[in-house]
Formats: C-alpha cells, structure tokens, sequence
C-alpha cells in the first residue's frame, strides 16, 4: 500500500566549502562502493557515504551533529515529516527532510533523513572544479558536484524522466515514484552540476514502525452517548438504526450497541491521524465505515471515530437514518431548504444534490449532503450523507 505524506516542502544538504575550496571528480575508496545505479540514493561525502533514507544515528555516527539541539525535540505525526534540520560537521553543514515513517508520533532524532540536497550555489565559482583534494562530493557512476556538466550526467544515468530548463539553470530529474527520485541541477553559465537532491521516502530493512496502544485515549473515554435526539437537522446527534450517536462517534460505541466488526486481526489498528475502512454487521447488516483516529499514536480500531453515515433508497429499512425531528428520506427538497434557511445554514445545489454547511468555514467537516433521484421523484431526498468531524470542546 502506498503512504500517504505530508509536509511543508523540499529542503536539502548545503556544504560549506573547505579551506582549500575544491570538490574533487576523483573517486574515492568510498566512492568505489556507490556503484553506477542513481536509485540506489547515495552520495559519498568526506569519505562517508550517505545512504538515503538512513537513521539520525546513522548520521550521526559520520560525525554531524544538529545545529539547534532543541529541534531534536520537535514531535512529527505518523507519516509527516519536516524540512530544514541543520546538522554540522567541522566546516560542513546540511539540512535534512526528517521523515517519520513510524505509526506513533516521535520526535525528530527518532525519524530517518529521507531527503537531501546538495546545494554549491552560495560558493565561490573560481574554486569549483579547479583543483583535485582529499574532499570528494560524489554520486554513483563516477559524477562529481562542482565538475560534472549535463553529458556527463547523460552518459552515466541516460535521458532523465523529466527536465526543466529557465533562463538560469537546468533541472534533470531522474524518478523512479513520486517519493523516490534524484534531481539534478546543471547551471547553465558554467554547464556544473551544482545541486543535488535525493529523495527515498521508502522504509528500509528492518525499520521498526513502534507499537499499538490499547488503552483507551481520554476522547474516546469521553464520550457520552446521546439521550435525546438533536435540535436542528445539523445537530451532530442523529439515529441509526434505531441507536442515537453524536458523530464523530467512537467505533466502541457502535460496538457497544450490538455491531461487531468483521474480518479484521485482533491486532488491526489505525497509526496516528490515520483513516481505515471497516466493515461492522449487527441484525444480519453489513456497512462500511470509514474511520479516524483523532490522536497521534497508534490505536485500536475501537478506538478510531466514525465521521460520516448514510442512508438511501437502495438500503434496507432497518438501516434508517434519522436527522432532528426525524427527518429522512422522503423529505422535500423546498422543506430541507426552509430549514436550513431558518437558522442561517448555507444551501447549494448542484444537479442532483443539495448540500448543506452551517458556515463557509464547514464545508469540508460539518455538512449533509442529500440526493435527489431525478428519475424517481426529483423533489424528494432519495439519500442522505450526514458527515460530522469535529469532536465537541476541541
């Protein structure tokens, strides 16, 4: 399965020249291990070769250390990951995408340098290239930042997957997913390779991704099912099948009320901030629910959240969905209307659907959505899709 990642953008690796300012396009003892194949997501550097993804103490172990130790601190959610951590080596200095590919939120020194770039931009051109020194900056296949021109880059890796020319520089970029791809910056006034990125969001050998909690997180201890229906058609409080819930409503208080879920391992859990899909039967009913975990740890399904139920004409009657005052299918639209109107509540059409939001600032995580079958009777709601994502007090 893929993941799924956020951030906030690209950072990379900026060295810092060396008393004797070269880059050298001889290889190494280290560079003869980095081979030939660009995706293998190394770079040899002082003698050291990064492999990318690598741990923070594998960084570490080559003698960088964080330049803000304090940031070592910052917590990353599951599947997120930051940019711009500085580290320091002597006269040298990087900045790595920290990437937490681990179920559980954990600090920056328990997530892996997943992205690099290596950027000469801020040094002196004449001292670029002109001499051989002890100081390597390398890429497999024998390609040297401050040396390599764009044949050079050509003849070792082949035409790129894509490049991107302006009136400064030329950008290859040799992609093998959208996580996993070297990009190379040839500026053009020299015809030198001056900037590197590498990107391997991919989980090495052996990552341990943490362990699932079982106990149960104070939101989902919180909640307290409904005892009355709610007051308007946007109250979080509906039915279902016979049961009041008030969405987002924990998994275990579906559970609570007779429904159970299917074919999932004792073990299944969702990681922090994640989405599953699951099936749950009660009275001979199957429904998919998709549900959330609201913390940023691992939890079990029980503990995840459902967010959003729906009821149509194609369900069978036992499945009802009632919003406040009982209203469900059937319902006029120019009714619907009326009452949302009544309390300030926005109103769209769109074809066969209305839609409603309290406020502009709902319309991802508080609405109903109701279907009109034109070809049935186009006034008359044929399903409703109420969706509630917002937890109480929070």
């Amino acid at each position: 399965m893929k993941k799924k990642y956020s951030a906030v953008l690209a950072a990379g690796i900026m060295l810092l020249a060396a008393p004797s300012g070269v880059w050298a396009a001889e290889e190494s003892s280290a560079a003869n291990g980095l081979g030939d194949d660009i995706y293998s997501f190394q770079v040899e550097f002082d003698g050291d070769i990064l492999s990318v993804p690598m741990t923070y103490e594998e960084l570490t172990a080559m003698g960088w250390e964080a330049s803000h130790p304090e940031q070592l601190e910052q917590m990353v959610e599951a599947n997120t990951y930051v940019f711009g951590i500085v580290f320091e080596k002597g006269d040298y200095r990087l900045e790595a995408d920290m990437l937490n590919l681990g179920i559980n939120e954990a600090p920056v020194s328990e997530c892996l340098a997943a992205g690099i770039t290596i950027d000469a931009c801020d040094f002196d051109n004449d001292l670029i290239g002109n001499q051989v020194g002890p100081d390597t900056l390398m890429l497999p296949g024998g390609i040297a930042v401050g040396t390599a021109d764009i044949d050079a880059i050509k003849a070792a890796y082949g035409e790129p997957s894509d490049i991107y020319e302006n009136e400064t520089y030329s950008e290859l970029t040799y992609e093998k997913d959208i996580y996993e791809k070297v990009e190379l910056t040839v500026y053009k006034e020299t015809n030198t390779l001056l900037e590197v990125e590498v990107t391997n969001f991919v989980e090495p050998e052996g990552f341990d991704p943490g362990t699932v909690s079982t106990e149960t997180p104070a939101i989902v201890a919180e909640y307290q099912a409904p005892s009355a229906p709610g007051a308007d058609i946007m109250d979080p409080v509906v039915e279902f099948m016979g049961d009041l819930y008030q969405l987002p409503a924990p998994v275990s208080a579906f559970e609570a009320n007779g429904w159970k879920i299917q074919d999932m391992g004792e073990d299944a859990f969702a990681e922090g901030g994640g989405l599953e899909f699951i099936d749950m039967m009660k009275d001979n009913q199957t429904v998919r629910f998709s549900v959330y975990n609201f913390t940023k740890d691992a939890v079990t399904l029980s503990n995840c959240f459902v967010t959003e139920l729906d009821y149509g004409t194609y369900d069978p009657e036992v499945l009802a969905l009632k919003l406040a005052g009982d209203v469900t299918l059937g319902v006029s639209k120019d009714e619907l209307k009326a009452m949302a109107e009544e309390k300030g509540y926005i109103c769209e059409e769109d074809e066969d659907y209305l839609q409603i939001y309290k406020n502009e600032d709902s319309r991802l995580d508080d609405y109903l959505s109701i279907w009109f079958n034109k070809d049935e009777d186009p006034d008359k709601a044929a399903s409703i899709t109420v969706h509630h994502e917002v937890l109480e007090n929070s």
